[in-house]
């Protein structure tokens, strides 16, 4: 299988598998929407509190999953430049590893950051 071919077909198999994850958060949505609509026409009085529950902001928003599966992958490019030693793929690949070393690391910082000030904020 030529190198072009096996492109395309990664780059359709992740196409439909991306617009499939869309089409279930768009009928998640729509059900939710469903849900609330029904709950308004019910009960108006606890419809609010049921609002004010949704509109909460998770915790956990899971950016540090994606951090960590970033840097794995960063680090995982890195080590296959490595392992197949040829100094112009190996330039490439480790230039192709700092994007999701990069973001991986900020989202990690910014995590960090917010853990940090979660804190301060529950000392004071």
């Amino acid at each position: 299988m030529p190198a072009t071919e096996m492109v395309v077909m990664i780059a359709v198999v992740s196409a439909l598998a991306l617009s499939f994850i869309h089409l279930v958060r768009l009928a998640r949505a729509a059900l939710m929407h469903k849900t609330v609509r029904r709950m308004v026409d019910r009960d108006p009085s606890s419809a609010e509190a049921m609002l004010e529950r949704l509109g909460s902001v998770p915790e956990n928003s899971g950016d540090d999953r994606l951090a960590t599966i970033l840097v794995a992958m960063g680090i995982a490019i890195v080590a296959g430049s490595i392992v197949i030693n040829d100094p112009l793929w190996m330039h490439y690949a480790i230039a192709g590893a700092l994007f999701p070393l990069i973001v991986g690391t900020a989202l990690w910082l910014r995590l960090f950051i917010i853990e940090r000030a979660r804190r301060r904020a529950s000392q004071q």
